[in-house]
C-alpha cells in the first residue's frame, strides 16, 4: 500500500523564544502547526489523548514516545510523535493505515475525533491529497524535502506582535 505523506506538519517544532526569522526565509510559515486540535510544541501527550483517545502507543519513537490514530472510516493515519516533557513535536498525517499499526490495534487505534478532510494550511486551503503545486503555492517551497513525498515546514513567530511592555508615568 502506498502512504501519501501530508508535509506540512512533519517534524515542526514550535520555539518558545521570540524568533527574528524574516517571514520570507524558506519553508516557514507563521501559525502554529496544528491538526486534530493537537498543537506542536504546545499541546503535551496526555492533552491528545483527551483530544483523540489513547490511541496505539508506541514509547520508542520521539524522545517520550508517539501515538497512532485512525479516523473512523480507516481511511488515514494520524502520529503524534512527543518530545521532552511529552511535548507534541511532530504530526504526521498519512492516506491508509500505517503499516507500524498491527491489525490486532486497528480498533484501538480508532479515534472518533481525527477527521482527514480537516483542512490546514495558510487559510486552511490545503487538505490530504493536495497536490504538489497546491501545497507549493499555499505554502511556497519547503524548509527541507526529506523524500519526494515528505517536505519538511517550520513555523515561526516573527509575524506576531511584538512582546513588550509600557510603562506610562502619571
Amino acid at each position: 500500500m502506498k502512504l501519501l505523506t501530508i508535509a506540512v506538519m512533519i517534524s515542526a517544532v514550535v520555539a518558545f523564544a521570540q524568533d527574528k526569522t524574516p517571514q520570507t526565509e524558506r519553508g516557514t510559515v507563521c501559525w502554529p502547526l496544528h491538526f486534530a486540535g493537537v498543537t506542536v510544541g504546545i499541546n503535551n501527550d496526555a492533552e491528545a489523548q483527551r483530544l483523540l483517545g489513547k490511541g496505539v502507543f508506541r514509547p520508542d519513537e520521539g524522545h517520550t514516545g508517539g501515538r497512532y490514530y485512525l479516523d473512523a472510516k480507516r481511511t488515514a493515519t494520524l502520529h503524534v510523535v512527543d518530545g521532552v516533557d511529552q511535548v507534541v513535536e511532530e504530526l504526521t498525517v498519512s492516506s491508509g493505515i500505517y503499516p507500524a499499526i498491527k491489525p490486532n490495534e486497528r480498533a484501538a487505534a480508532v479515534s472518533n475525533w481525527f477527521h482527514p478532510e480537516e483542512g490546514f494550511g495558510n487559510w486552511r486551503a490545503l487538505r490530504l491529497g493536495s497536490t504538489e503545486n497546491e501545497v507549493l503555492k499555499n505554502l511556497g517551497e519547503p524548509k527541507e524535502k526529506v523524500k519526494a513525498d515528505r517536505w519538511v515546514y517550520e513555523t515561526t513567530c516573527a509575524c506576531e506582535l511584538p512582546e513588550y511592555l509600557t510603562q506610562i508615568a502619571k
